[in-house]
């Protein structure tokens, strides 16, 4: 039981590694230009998060609905480039998923999926490690505390909204 178990897991992880050599030899191709619009929002949220969640009003909708908008965005942008592909030997530079290239190699769904939500992970930690230092301390500096609805709302709208929305749009691209 203990071997079939190893065999599984060692077949997932070969899975995975096929994935993301895909991915390396397919961001070759996009470049740095795939970072360009979760930068600039990431920027823009950011920016945000410079706002104290204690000087946020119950009229203020605008910075609620900008903070999770442009973390609908975040996600979005982050796995565009490793959803879609552009065929460009076709005559119509078509676009395609890139799952349907790859269901030719011994790949699951499900591995695909898990790596493609580890590339959100991996961009929206960082952000919202910045974005908590922001938060906490631009509310430090305007009302002298700290609270716990400062942490609250950062990790909110930095981590779990964008994995929500990463996780819904892997979901829905089948």
């Amino acid at each position: 039981m203990k071997q079939e178990d190893n065999k599984k897991e060692m077949m997932e992880k070969q899975q995975r590694n096929v994935i993301r050599e895909f991915d390396k030899e397919l961001f070759t191709y996009t470049g740095q230009v795939a970072w360009f619009m979760p930068g600039i929002i990431s920027f823009l949220l950011i920016c945000l998060m410079a706002i104290p969640f204690q000087e946020v009003g119950p009229g203020d909708y605008i910075i609620w609905v900008s903070g999770c908008n442009f973390s609908a965005w975040i996600s979005y942008f982050v796995l565009q480039p490793y959803l879609y592909t552009t065929d460009t030997l076709s005559p119509r530079n078509t676009t395609s998923v890139t799952y349907n290239k790859l269901r030719y190699l011994p790949v699951s769904r499900k591995q695909y999926n898990r790596v493609r939500l580890g590339y959100v992970i991996r961009y929206v930690w960082k952000l919202t490690l910045i974005g908590l230092t922001v938060q906490c301390l631009s509310a430090f500096l305007t009302t002298g505390t700290v609270t716990v609805w400062n942490v609250l709302y950062g990790i909110g709208i930095l981590f779990v909204a964008p994995l929500l929305i990463g996780w819904l749009q892997l979901m829905i691209n089948r």
